[in-house]
């Protein structure tokens, strides 16, 4: 029987993880499985817990957000531990990626099937990444959503989305990938390794989890009417077909900037004044357990 240690992140989805996790403590028990169940307490626990136990056993599972599994993410890169999910956050962005259910009995089931897929992960810098990367207006969302206590899902990222947009100034950024070379003010820069980010905005939304390659969406600097006019249509991924935005695929990149700008992978604020960043792809790097 596969041994389990489920990770949780208490303060997912405002203490949902919490009660999740008792019922998965007693799913657990019920089905006499082989598993730990521990609690996080501050950011950077949950790859801590991970790393310490990756080669314990033979399933890691995230009972949290997109936050908790990037955390995990990095504690799994270089162990044995397969990596499973328990979908409690925010965003939930990744899971939309891999077509991982909700419902909790469905999820136990799946883990116990042990069935896995190998997918691509990203590295930033020294930060590993499953989902997506942001450069620029939505790093700067993420920012702004660690400040909202009273709202929920998707509400959290559409009023940060709102009230970003009056205060963002895009920095002039060097970007290199293939054989492009660009340095202009971008509003923008996507990196997906999944379809969503923010909680359901599909920005690179042909994107998969295990073709080798980042999937690119670059938007040019917009005026304030060119966003309200086309906020929707990211939610459908209908931006892609806009002038402003170009599309392209790779499997590394580098961004540099003078005046510094901000990043995020997976919903987690790298910094707000970076000057220089390099992104790779690591193919096939970390099987995860799916349906």
């Amino acid at each position: 029987m596969a041994s389990f240690n489920f990770i949780v992140n208490p303060a997912a989805a405002r203490g949902k993880a919490v009660r999740v996790a008792e019922k998965v403590k007693n799913i657990c028990e019920d089905r006499k499985m082989d598993f730990q169940l521990v609690y996080t307490n501050k950011s950077g626990d949950a790859t801590e817990f991970a790393a310490n136990a990756r080669d314990q056993f033979d399933c890691t599972v995230a009972v949290g957000g997109d936050g908790t599994i990037n955390e995990i993410v990095n504690g799994l890169m270089g162990g044995n531990s397969k990596l499973g999910i328990v979908p409690v956050g925010s965003g939930n962005d990744f899971v939309r990626a891999l077509d991982i259910p909700h419902s909790l009995m469905e999820v136990m089931d799946i883990l116990l099937t042990m069935k896995t897929q190998a997918i691509d992960i990203g590295k930033a810098g020294n930060r590993y990444f499953q989902n997506g990367l942001g450069i620029g207006f939505d790093a700067w969302v993420v920012d702004e959503t660690l400040k909202v206590h009273k709202l929920r899902g998707t509400a959290i990222y559409m009023y940060s989305v709102l009230k970003t947009i009056y205060s963002y100034e895009p920095p002039v950024v060097k970007l290199q990938y293939n054989d492009v070379s660009r340095e202009e003010k971008f509003f923008m820069i996507t990196v997906g390794n999944g379809i969503s980010l923010g909680g359901g905005f599909k920005l690179t939304p042909n994107a998969i989890v295990d073709d080798g390659l980042f999937d690119l969406n670059i938007i040019r600097n917009l005026k304030k009417w060119e966003i309200y006019q086309n906020l929707l249509s990211v939610f459908a991924g209908k931006h892609i077909y806009l002038e402003q935005v170009t599309t392209d695929r790779a499997d590394q990149l580098t961004i540099n900037s003078e005046e510094g700008f901000a990043a995020h992978v997976d919903g987690e604020l790298l910094s707000l004044n970076l000057n220089s960043l390099d992104v790779k792809l690591l193919p096939k790097a970390l099987e995860v357990v799916v349906s």
